[in-house]
Formats: structure tokens, sequence, C-alpha cells
């Protein structure tokens, strides 16, 4: 499986795709998801031990770890690049949820919004950047096709990604989180 497959396979699921880069040599002890993860690993490679059983997962590789699973992770010493999927077994995310997936992530979040009508030209990040709309609207174009986004909705902006955003008619109040995340990966 490529990950192309691998992504839609998510989508069909109902998984909300996530794309993550973690830093060489993280260690993260046992804790359980409130959500479902699976991941395919893009570069570097992450160490999951369950039951005391260490498993090394590298590119072209797939784990997944079910919500409430005890788990601990270890990221090699290049990093890791993973396409992940999350859900949440049929609830929709609340904002404490995407802001506490924010913070677990190593996100800086910030709260904020701007005015109706703001329009921004197409530009890109040096940063992955997370987005949940708290109110009012926001419309993203990126591959020539925009998406518009209302509250309760949730979008992720990879860094590099071309994209324009305008702001709809009563403005838009956000969440969002905000990382410098590339882990160097060959």
């Amino acid at each position: 499986m490529d990950c192309i497959e691998f992504e839609a396979d998510l989508r069909r699921e109902g998984f909300r795709v996530v794309n993550t880069s973690v830093k060489p040599n993280l260690v993260t002890p046992n804790h359980c998801h409130d959500f479902d993860a699976k991941s395919f690993v893009l570069g570097g490679e992450i160490t999951i031990t369950r039951d005391n059983t260490p498993v090394t997962f590298r590119a072209g590789q797939c784990f997944q770890v079910n919500a409430g699973y005890s788990h601990a992770e270890h990221v090699g010493p290049e990093g890791v690049a993973l396409l992940s999927g999350r859900r949440r077994n049929g609830e929709c995310i609340t904002r404490e949820s995407f802001e506490s997936d924010l913070r677990r992530e190593g996100f800086e979040v910030v709260h904020g919004g701007q005015q109706s009508g703001f329009a921004e030209e197409l530009h890109a990040h040096d940063f992955d950047v997370r987005i949940m709309v708290l109110g009012g609207e926001t419309t993203v174009t990126r591959d020539n096709k925009s998406e518009t986004f209302q509250a309760g909705d949730h979008c992720e902006i990879s860094a590099g990604c071309q994209h324009t955003t305008k702001v709809g008619p009563e403005g838009v109040a956000y969440l969002v989180g905000k990382a410098y995340r590339r882990a160097s990966v060959n």
C-alpha cells in the first residue's frame, strides 16, 4: 500500500487525516488516546510498545493503536514523518479535544480571528497549521479547490502548501495550532 491509498482508506473509514513529523529520539511513556489512530510511516522510524512488546515501524509500514489502548512511543534517531488518521468513534471533535490534541503534539496554540472580507494572496508557511473555526467562516483554496469552513469545522495546512484564504461576511474566530515540526528524514 502507498500513502495515497492509505489516505483514501482513512477517509473512507471516517478518520480525520493528520500529517505529523516528530523530532528525533522523542520518548512518550505509556499513555492512551481518546481516539483510534492509524499511521503510515513516510520516513524515519518509530517504535510502539504494547503489552511490553516493542515493534519498530519504518518507511512504508503502517500501524494502528485503538482508543484506550496503553502504549509507549519512541522516535528513532532521524525523527519520523507520519501520515495519520484519527477517529473518535462517531463523536464530533470538540474545541477542548482539538486544543488538547494540538498541545499533546507540540503545537503552539493561539485563539484569534479576522474581520469580514479579509483575504490573503497565494502563500505558504514554513510551519504546519491546524485550524478550528469557532465562529463565522473562512474559505481556504489549495490545489485549485476551495473549501469553506464554518463553526466546528477544522482543517490542516501543511508546511509548504500553497494556499489562499478569504474570510466570510461575519468575520471569523478560530483556534489555531502552529508547529515547526518537519524532521529531517531521508
